[in-house]
């Protein structure tokens, strides 16, 4: 079980306020009526029940509700016990002059808003994170080769890195699939040692990413993934850190490019561009606008084929 973070600077900085779609009401649930629709929560009172459901479900089942509200979750996870983080959030909302209702769950607190201020409510947390971040003491990770002891624990954060899914959106039910699939990576004939790489922060492992050999025709290549960062420190310069140094590696190896599956918008900093534009294409032919290359110090120039991933890789 992952532990939940206590430090409120660390939960303000890292913190990253998502909006769930629809409207959500609260509705005091008739006496004696089984509950039905979609209960997204509920408090229990000496006076009756309390639920929160989408609008539309409470339309549905014809039940009253004054308050319409948005619903933000605080992707951040923060320990039950951990002291400040509502006082922090509900002083800058009611600074904005917009008013809130708090959920806690055991991974994240949970918002409601009404629907009519939900932007300027969104904009007032990413700027109380932003100076949260300013204030807080910049940590440099010590990147270093991943050994078999130190799988358990990537493997770890690896489930919480990809619990909510970076394709979707939504929380992943049961263990996220990048967790089996690097298992398998790690045992797999294209295994490279020295491209399996951690970030560590006082002694913990909050980071990892690994390139495993993959080919376009008899040219050999470095296929990335998957990199993960757990989630209270994402957006904090970790994923960059692991990048930079799998290519320093890479052109200190002679090796004579990198390719990958990712967002354009984040890997074209480090020089990736579309894999198409080298020759390359991708193994799926729908993953043309993400799969993407990096041509090294030594990358030869008149390269044409598909891209062929690592074993575990290729049948996932």
């Amino acid at each position: 079980m992952t532990t939940g973070e206590k430090d409120l600077r660390t939960l303000l900085a890292t913190m990253h306020p998502v909006r769930r779609d629809g409207e959500f009401v609260y509705v005091l649930w008739p006496h004696g009526r089984p509950l039905a629709g979609g209960v997204e929560a509920a408090v229990r009172e000496a006076e009756g029940l309390t639920v929160v459901m989408p609008r539309s479900e409470a339309d549905g089942l014809g039940l009253s509700y004054d308050f319409v509200g948005a619903w933000i979750t605080l992707e951040v996870h923060s320990a039950l016990e951990a002291v400040g983080l509502t006082a922090a959030v509900s002083a800058a909302l009611t600074a904005a002059k917009i008013s809130c209702n708090v959920l806690a769950g055991f991974h994240h607190d949970h918002l409601l808003v009404p629907v009519a201020d939900v932007d300027r409510a969104l904009e007032a947390l990413h700027e109380l994170a932003e100076d949260a971040g300013r204030q807080r003491p910049a940590q440099k990770p010590v990147l270093r080769s991943e050994t078999p002891a130190d799988r358990p624990a990537i493997l770890a954060l690896t489930a919480a890195a990809f619990a909510v899914s970076p394709e979707t959106g939504l929380p992943v039910e049961g263990e996220p699939k990048e967790v089996k699939l690097l298992a398998r990576l790690f045992e797999c004939a294209e295994y490279l040692p020295e491209f399996s790489i951690v970030a560590e922060l006082d002694g913990q492992i909050v980071g990892h990413v690994i390139s495993t050999r993959g080919w376009v025709g008899e040219l050999e290549l470095l296929g990335l993934g998957p990199i993960g960062v757990v989630p209270r420190l994402q957006r904090h310069g970790i994923g960059t850190a692991l990048v930079k140094e799998t290519v320093v590696r890479a052109n200190a190896a002679g090796e004579r490019g990198i390719a990958l599956l990712g967002s354009p918008e984040f890997y074209a900093r480090f020089g990736f561009v579309p894999s198409v534009t080298l020759g390359v294409e991708p193994p799926e032919p729908s993953w043309a606008g993400h799969f993407q290359l990096l041509p090294l110090a030594v990358w030869p120039g008149g390269v044409s084929g598909s891209f062929r991933y690592a074993g575990p890789l290729a049948n996932n």
